[in-house]
């Protein structure tokens, strides 16, 4: 029988370094937060939020990971999705493991540039990507459109439907806010949504059978509007993050 209790859940990350690297930094600060362990990233959930019993944690770390993979996305364009290990341990306050739980379930190269740190009057200026996650954290706390934004943004791939989804949850809490604060300007939004609704235009790829209004005569590249869905999103995570 365990004598000391168990004070955090670890749960392995599985992921490239590349993708890994960020996230003790952007989440510096939070209860539940990314740290390394024996060469390992994990995530790290306090048992004040999850209890010391293991059997809610996994599902706790999945819906965590959810919207860390969406803030990844948001933050580097670059992230691809992380996991979970297949394990997961209870730790007592020295980091001594007192629990071990298995589940059972059924070559890129990629380069990132060096963060150059500024120098200002001989002082080292903070790390940009210290608790970079913290608004956007908050706002998911808050609101149920943000959590779902973020489970929606850190999927692999985004289709036509699951960014015009994307677009109308922040239309739908900011409405014309998003245009008076610049999230996104009147001529972007309108070709992006006149390319979305157009069958003719995406064919099988789109949101309808058939156009709902004029198709536009130079569609919006799925690239390009990846890029101005998740610029909008971000620019509403931090404001509801730092105005609720």
């Amino acid at each position: 029988m365990d004598t000391q209790p168990i004070t955090s859940w670890i749960v392995p990350l599985v992921g490239h370094q590349f993708d890994l690297e960020d996230l003790p930094l952007w989440l510096a600060g939070q209860d539940v937060r990314v740290a390394t362990r024996n060469n390992t990233y994990v995530l790290v959930i306090p048992s004040t939020i999850v209890g010391d019993n293991y059997e809610p944690v996994r599902a706790f770390a999945e819906s965590r990971l959810e919207w860390i993979n969406g803030i990844g996305r948001l933050l580097n364009p670059a992230f691809r999705p992380l996991s979970l290990a297949d394990r997961l341990f209870g730790v007592d306050s020295s980091g001594t493991v007192l629990h071990t739980v298995l589940a059972v379930h059924p070559a890129e190269e990629r380069d990132k540039a060096g963060l150059v740190r500024a120098v200002v009057g001989g002082k080292v200026q903070p790390d940009p990507r210290e608790a970079a996650a913290a608004p956007l954290l908050q706002a998911a706390s808050l609101s149920p459109r943000v959590r779902d934004a973020l489970s929606i943004v850190g999927r692999p791939t985004l289709t036509w439907s699951e960014l015009y989804l994307l677009f109308e949850i922040v239309e739908a809490d900011a409405g014309g806010q998003m245009f008076d604060l610049g999230w996104i300007s009147h001529n972007d939004a309108n070709l992006f949504t006149r390319t979305a609704n157009s069958y003719s235009t995406l064919r099988s790829d789109g949101r309808h059978g058939k156009d709902r209004g004029t198709p536009p005569v130079h569609p919006m590249p799925h690239g390009i509007a990846v890029t101005l869905v998740r610029g909008l999103l971000l620019a509403w995570l931090r404001h509801v993050g730092a105005t609720r």
